[in-house]
Order: structure tokens, then sequence, then C-alpha cells
């Protein structure tokens, strides 16, 4: 039997699909127009570097001052990797309360009383995590990362059960870090 009001709520979903779809199409295309500018020896020099650097498994940290371009480059990097039709998830350090840092990173594992909440780190599995401001984490949770750069692992806050992720991580700053880690300000 056809119910009426089921046909109505699956031709709303169908449409709704249908224009995320569109609409995610349309940021893809964005993102493909963003391109580095400029024809002196030191952007070719930086567009040889960010060839190499997206074919490479290693993580990155990409400093420099407001406004000179960190993401665009990072950006750029995911596009040119292997990780390209994967997710590029952004965070930001310097947005985010340092006691909802881990939250947002790590997740929560929901239980009776609040749902699940998938973090940053999760949500980028299999591509690319831009966390701009790296400087601005909380000293605890740089450890905690550090963790999980090596093992590729993690726990959600009140999780026991690991959770596996492939995730490439890009950093940036707009301070110098040696100076910092030097300082005891950065790990």
């Amino acid at each position: 039997p056809l119910s009426a009001d089921r046909l109505v709520l699956t031709a709303q979903r169908a449409l709704e699909r249908a224009r995320l779809e569109r609409e995610n199409s349309a940021l893809k295309e964005k993102t493909r127009e963003l391109t580095l500018i400029g024809k002196s020896p030191q952007m070719a020099q930086l567009r040889n570097l960010i060839e190499k650097v997206a074919q490479a498994r290693s993580r990155v940290l990409i400093e420099g001052p407001v406004g000179s371009g960190r993401e665009l480059v990072a950006r750029t990097i995911h596009t040119r990797s292997d990780r390209a039709a994967r997710p590029f998830v952004t965070g930001a350090a310097a947005s985010i309360e340092p006691e909802y840092m881990e939250q947002a990173l790590f997740g929560i594992e929901g239980d009776e009383g609040r749902p699940r909440t998938i973090g940053l780190l999760e949500q980028a599995h299999g591509g690319t995590l831009l966390f701009s401001e790296v400087g601005d984490m909380p000293m605890e949770t740089q450890g905690k990362i550090l963790r999980v750069l090596i093992e590729q692992r993690f726990r959600r806050i009140g999780g026991v059960v690991p959770v596996n992720v492939d995730v490439r991580i890009i950093s940036t700053s707009s301070e110098d870090l040696l100076d910092a880690s030097e300082e005891g300000r950065f790990r």
C-alpha cells in the first residue's frame, strides 16, 4: 500500500539530496578555481615545492603571516595529492575554546544522554585535515595529537574503542613554532 505522506516525504528527501549534490559540485568547482598567481622565481619555486610535497605522505607545516595564502597552499597540496577526491576538512585552533579542543578533534562517544559526535580527525578520514594556527593549541592536546600522528588512531571522549584514521595533517601558523618550541610553548 502506498501512503501519501510517505510518498511526499520520499520526494522531499530526493529533491533535497539533488540540491545538496548540485551545491557540492558547485563548491568543488569553486575550490578548483583557486590558484596561485604570479610568475616570479619565488612563485615557481613554491609551485615546485607544492608538487613534491603533495606526492609525499608526510605531514606539513606552513608558516607565514596572516593573509599570505597559507590555506590556499594547503588546498593546492591536497588537490595535487592522491587524496584529492577525499575530504578536505579545516579547523582553527584560535576559534576553538581550549576546554573543547579535544572534543573538536576527537569527537564524543555517545551514550543515553548525548548523541555521538564525530571530530575533525574522523571527518577527514582518507583525506586531509588543515589545522590553522596550530600554535594556539593547548599543550596537553598537543601531546595527544602527537600520539595520533604516530599511531593514526585515537579514542573519542568517553570512548573505549580505538578509532583508526588515515588522515594527512597540514598545519599552519603565523608565528615561528621553532622559537615557541625552544621557549616551551609548543611541542
